[in-house]
């Protein structure tokens, strides 16, 4: 698993969302929203790999990224990040939905 491309992908996405929520006051619900979604992602993803329930685990880790792509664009239009930020996240969560979408079509 750790060597796996989708769990080194979320891993890194959910730990660069971490550092970059982190500290500031302001938008606080929007801050913690970005850092729950992030993790319940790494979870999802995480418990994909464990074989129980793998479709779902998929499905659930596709939704959250879902959601966390349109907090990440809140987030920028609040100006909580910058544009450049805003991209490398957006790239990063295109990788992980590609993998994802290619994992839920070989299991349906």
């Amino acid at each position: 698993m750790k060597g796996a491309p989708l769990y080194k992908d979320t891993l890194a996405l959910s730990k660069l969302l971490l550092l970059e929520v982190e500290g500031g006051d302001d938008f606080l619900p929007l801050r913690q929203r970005l850092a729950k979604g992030a993790l319940r992602l790494l979870d999802e993803v995480t418990l994909s790999f464990s074989g129980i329930e793998r479709y779902e685990q998929l499905q659930g880790a596709d939704a959250e990224l879902q959601g966390l792509r349109a907090h990440l664009l809140l987030a920028l239009e609040l100006d909580l990040f910058d544009e450049e930020t805003f991209l490398g996240f957006s790239e990063q969560a295109d990788r992980i939905g590609r993998q994802l979408g290619g994992w839920l079509k070989q299991l349906e």
